[in-house]
């Protein structure tokens, strides 16, 4: 059962079109009948198991595929009492991250079905009212999955709030002596002055990154490889390269600028690096 059993019995919705016009057509009269069964019922037994089961199952895909598709998303929302605010690295996880997105629907669909029975008893479906794209009075269906529209853009904020302080176990701010010590220059002669800055500049670089790039940094200071790193922040591989090119490519534009220099000591341990790494394959 993936619905909430509360409410109680209360006025079944109307059968009519809600302010005149022809008959609703069949299958939607049908709905319009099965809700005040429903009603009647108090949203209890297995006519209600069944009929949340059906809308669950309606739901989830499309769902799915707005998430894929922001543009559908942003108007499946548009109705919400709560904007719909979609970062770019949101739209890149949700349209990479197939685990990201089953969850996102799940939960989405438990929070429009725990308040249905509610909107259902209050009359909240009047197909006369609420049509489609082509005029058609609305089948139940259809009308739940716009519920779902108007609790997304929370549901998504709270998920943000849980990736965030995931992240932010892995990404305190990352030590002064972090990159002298991945870059191999933490030995007991004195560090050059050239090397100091440029790991003071990169240090500064990654400790404003966002807490997913900060995390992933830090880890990679810590030697883990990108496998490693997906499996301690529960995300995916590619969501790992993503956020190691993402930083690659700002130091890149920093350097084209002149400001940032890659001294020769460094140069030299990043050879001597390659030719262990050639020997050991």
């Amino acid at each position: 059962m993936r619905s909430s059993t509360t409410g109680g019995v209360g006025t079944p919705a109307p059968t009519s079109t809600e302010g005149g016009g022809d008959e609703l057509p069949e299958d939607v009269q049908r709905d319009v009948d099965l809700v005040a069964d429903l009603v009647a019922a108090g949203f209890t037994g297995p006519l209600w198991q069944q009929t949340a089961d059906e809308l669950y199952a309606y739901a989830f895909k499309p769902l799915l595929s707005a998430m894929r598709r922001t543009h559908k998303l942003t108007e499946l929302c548009a109705k919400s009492a709560t904007p719909l605010v979609l970062t770019d690295e949101d739209r890149g996880t949700l349209y990479r991250s197939a685990p990201d997105r089953d969850y996102l629907a799940v939960l989405t669909i438990d929070v429009a079905m725990e308040t249905f029975p509610q909107v259902l008893k209050n009359g909240g479906y009047a197909p006369g009212r609420h049509r489609g794209k082509d005029g058609r009075p609305a089948r139940l269906t259809s009308f739940f999955y716009g519920r779902c529209g108007l609790v997304f853009p929370r549901v998504l904020q709270t998920w943000r709030v849980e990736q965030t302080d995931r992240f932010l176990r892995h990404a305190v701010r990352m030590s002064d002596g972090a990159l002298l010590h991945a870059l191999g220059q933490d030995g007991p002669e004195p560090v050059p002055e050239a090397v100091a800055d440029l790991c003071d500049t990169l240090t500064e670089m990654i400790n404003g990154l966002r807490p997913r790039h900060r995390a992933v940094w830090l880890l990679t200071a810590d030697g883990l490889s990108q496998g490693e790193i997906a499996d301690v922040l529960g995300i995916k591989v590619g969501d790992v390269e993503n956020a190691r090119y993402s930083f690659r490519d700002k130091v890149r534009k920093v350097r084209r600028k002149g400001e940032l220099v890659i001294p020769s000591e460094i140069r030299a341990e990043w050879e001597r690096t390659t030719k262990k790494k050639a020997v050991a394959r």
